[in-house]
């Protein structure tokens, strides 16, 4: 029996709890519940977590993600592939991209995707996009929450393959008053720019 076989194996046999997740109001136990999903997804490989959520009543997604790591996206497409059919669940390799709207808080920072822009930067030696990203009100001082959230708003407008193989390096600057003179991009038009330049580049 592969892992792959063994997780859905266990999956199915459990699949009802995470099913009705939302439905459950005790936090401590919604923790020991996902926990044991983490525990056995981690048996097939430690590099791996998931992601569950969906409308109630309808099929629910179950995303398996390497958060952003290349080494291990093979790993999330082999246990997606070998998914047996469910019928209740949608399971989905990678983050997708969710929208060029997307508004992403954490740790008391909230960041939306179209009051951001960015300016790309680009290097000889590496075929990925660099990005300078302006963001107003940025603090310095909370430089690594803001770039954490930056990531996260950019799997969210990328989605996870994307931003992994694609953006090579972000650094963060406060925008300045007259960004509209300034030859910025929107940052909801990443997805566009990044698809104009791999096309470029192959042309």
């Amino acid at each position: 029996m592969t892992n792959e076989q063994q997780f859905w194996d266990w999956f199915k046999k459990n699949e009802a709890k995470y099913f009705f997740l939302h439905q459950i109001d005790d936090k401590v136990e919604k923790e020991r519940i996902l926990d044991g999903l983490e525990e056995h997804l981690h048996l097939y490989c430690e590099n791996l977590f998931f992601e569950v959520g969906g409308h109630p009543d309808q099929k629910q997604d179950l995303i398996i993600t390497a958060q952003g790591n290349a080494d291990f996206f093979n790993d999330v497409e082999s246990l997606v592939e070998k998914a047996p059919q469910l019928e209740h669940w949608n399971v989905i390799a990678l983050k997708p991209a969710v929208g060029d709207d997307t508004v992403v808080e954490y740790n008391g920072i909230k960041l939306a995707s179209e009051t951001m822009w960015f300016f790309p930067l680009h290097s000889e030696k590496s075929k990925k996009l660099g990005l300078r990203v302006y963001i107003e009100n940025y603090n310095p001082a909370d430089k690594d929450t803001f770039l954490f959230v930056t990531y996260l708003i950019l799997d969210n407008l990328l989605g996870e393959r994307s931003s992994a193989l694609d953006i090579g390096y972000v650094e963060i600057e406060n925008l300045p008053p007259i960004h509209e003179t300034l030859d910025l991009i929107e940052l909801s038009k990443l997805p566009r720019y990044v698809k104009w330049k791999k096309k470029r580049a192959t042309s």
